[in-house]
């Protein structure tokens, strides 16, 4: 809430300033009029002898109604921080304050002070005081502060119970708003027209709150309303009715800028934009106080645990121009949305065309350079999200489905561990005699050989899984070969694991931690009539623990090279795949399986795997990814 309460008080006071501490500008130029009077040795009292001269000299253009330049000299703090260019008075430097050298002309940038048609020339005695107050200190008393008189300025002007003028007619009077009426009327010599009928009326009512005609049913109900307050019922009804905020807050709309799409050339669509529009029309609907309706579009997403219509409502920020048009500088466009919401909030709380002081202190609306960026620095941190938020109608589909899942949840829990407690001992039972009659499901593949075509090194592990280090270039391929016992081979599994020595663990060697395993291939080699054979295996299908969006498993066994097997954003975790022969072979002993792990990845990085183990099954089918170990 400690940012909300600065930012409306910035708004609400428009007043407060930053000390920008910026160098002072020392007088470069010739001297133009006069030579600079020596400052006084007499001791000078600000509120007697300087204060009066800023009072009769300066304050028309340097005071609460115009700050030229951005100076103030009727309040100590403001004189202080000085105008757009810097600080202009240098307590004990009366030569280098740019106060003294415009009042004499040796600045020729400025000139001399206060101008021609604007006063008098100081004299030298008036210079050379304001000199002496200056080497003396500036020593200027909190209490010499000028009483800072309400500004004259309609935007400033409080708001006002008027009187209820006296009329003639007071029988014609009904509520405090006729007695303005008439009085105005009978000032011209008018006089209210002719009471309208009950169908004229209703139609009145209608358009004007509403903006659309009443329906025929509704014009019935009102002209067959007998009550003596039939007409106040009926603008109950209609400032009930939905589309009473549909109808009003078109002018916040347009206030707020807001549109769906995106402005410029490309004018793309804001597909979420109209969640913001319609949280305006409930607002309006429920007659939201104008206070929480400022606070929640300003900072609602600022606001301790901000609900999802808070946050919706800071969208009003998401309201301005974006460019997306291709080669566009998205700093210079960030700076442009950042005056847009600057000069957007100061011209709806404000009521001030601040926009002005974009490039200059503004002559005629009361707010200087400094104060405009000082506001400007509470928008110049916004950041740009798009968050999930899901309507009202939505939120109550969700609650009901909830409460179903729940109940089917509990349902199933249930049926779990009854199952848990009935049935798996048994079932549990069984499949250890039946794994234990397989001997092993996955058996790792006992590695002979391990070589990488772009320099890396490969290292066997002593549980035959293998680490890869050293160089790590784009699009590696690795070759691993290792020797079959007598047997079957059915599918060939790959396991990706993390390490220490990976980034994020890995399992891959890419920035990320991640890996793109483009081809899965493998060749059996064995002797056949004393000649050496090379068979490479067809595989049918892969499946895995986990795959990337767009980079299934299935696509380490097509025939393109331009995709492969990921497993982001799962990174540094242990990640399984198997890949099923098409039909089961048997293999002599002896038999040399080369497996081949080609990632072509043909984006940016070094998506390379960086640990890893292979085995091999003997059962087909659907075998588990995770067997059991090797005994």
């Amino acid at each position: 809430m400690r940012e909300v309460k600065l930012l409306c008080s910035a708004l609400l006071v428009v007043a407060m300033a930053i000390n920008l501490r910026q160098p002072v500008q020392a007088f470069e130029g010739p001297t133009k009029t006069r030579t600079l009077p020596a400052a006084t040795k007499q001791k000078v009292d600000f509120v007697r002898d300087v204060q009066p001269l800023f009072r009769k000299n300066c304050y028309s253009c340097h005071a609460v109604e115009t700050q030229e330049a951005g100076l103030r000299l009727d309040r100590k703090k403001l004189a202080q921080l000085g105008s757009d260019r810097g600080p202009v008075i240098v307590a004990g430097k009366s030569a280098e304050s740019r106060l003294v050298q415009v009042l004499v002309g040796l600045n020729e940038e400025i000139g001399v002070m206060p101008p021609d048609g604007e006063g008098t020339p100081l004299t030298d005695l008036q210079i050379s005081l304001i000199r002496g107050w200056i080497d003396q200190g500036a020593t200027w008393p909190e209490s010499a502060d000028e009483a800072v008189a309400g500004s004259k300025h309609w935007a400033f002007q409080p708001i006002q119970q008027p009187q209820v003028p006296q009329v003639k007619n007071v029988s014609q009077v009904n509520n405090p708003i006729d007695a303005f009426v008439l009085e105005k009327l009978q000032r011209r010599n008018l006089g209210l027209s002719p009471r309208v009928g009950r169908s004229q009326l209703i139609r009145r009512v209608y358009l004007d709150v509403l903006g659309i005609a009443p329906s025929p049913e509704e014009v019935l109900t009102f002209l067959e309303d007998k009550r003596e307050d039939a007409y106040q019922q009926l603008v109950r009804r209609v400032l009930n009715s939905p589309h009473y905020g549909e109808r009003w807050g078109r002018h916040w709309l347009d206030l707020a800028r807001y549109a769906d799409s995106d402005g410029y050339e490309k004018d793309r669509p804001r597909p979420f934009a109209w969640q913001y529009r319609d949280w305006v029309i409930q607002a309006l609907n429920a007659d939201m106080p104008y206070d929480e309706f400022t606070i929640a579009q300003i900072a609602g997403d600022m606001l301790p645990e901000a609900t999802i219509e808070q946050r919706v409502a800071s969208g009003f920020h998401r309201n301005t121009l974006h460019n997306t048009e291709g080669g566009t500088d998205q700093e210079e466009d960030r700076v442009k949305k950042t005056v847009d919401r600057t000069n957007t909030v100061g011209a709806i709380w404000l009521g001030l065309t601040v926009g002005c002081a974009q490039c200059h202190s503004h002559k005629y609306d009361p707010i200087t350079q400094r104060e405009y960026y000082s506001m400007y620095a509470f928008f110049n941190n916004i950041d740009e999200s798009n968050i999930t938020a899901p309507t009202l109608t939505e939120r109550k589909k969700l609650i009901v489905a909830k409460a179903a899942f729940e109940e089917e949840q509990k349902r199933l829990q249930a049926a779990i561990h009854e199952y848990e407690k009935a049935k798996l001992p048994a079932a549990q039972d069984a499949w250890a005699v039946e794994a234990a009659r397989q001997k092993a499901i996955w058996r790792p593949l006992q590695v002979a050989q391990a070589t990488a075509a772009k320099g890396a090194v490969l290292t066997v592990q002593a549980d035959q899984s293998v680490l890869a280090t050293g160089k790590n270039e784009q699009s590696d391929v690795y070759t691993i070969s290792g020797e079959l016992t007598a047997g079957k081979l059915a599918a060939i599994r790959l396991e990706a694991l993390p390490h220490k020595s990976l980034v994020k663990q890995g399992p891959g060697r890419a920035s990320n931690g991640n890996f793109v395993l483009t081809t899965f291939g493998a060749t059996l080699t064995f002797s056949e009539d004393q000649e050496e054979k090379k068979v490479p295996v067809k595989f049918s299908r892969a499946r895995a623990d986990f795959s990337q969006k767009d980079w299934a498993v299935a696509l380490a066994i097509n025939s393109s090279p331009k995709d492969g097997w990921a497993i982001a954003p799962q990174i540094g975790q242990r990640h399984l795949a198997a890949f099923e022969l098409e039909t089961a072979v048997e293999v002599p002993a002896g038999t040399t399986l080369t497996i081949t792990l080609d990632q072509a990845y043909n984006g940016s990085g070094t998506h390379n795997l960086g640990y890893f183990r292979l085995s091999t099954t003997e059962t087909a089918g659907m075998v588990p990814l995770d067997g059991l170990p090797v005994p």
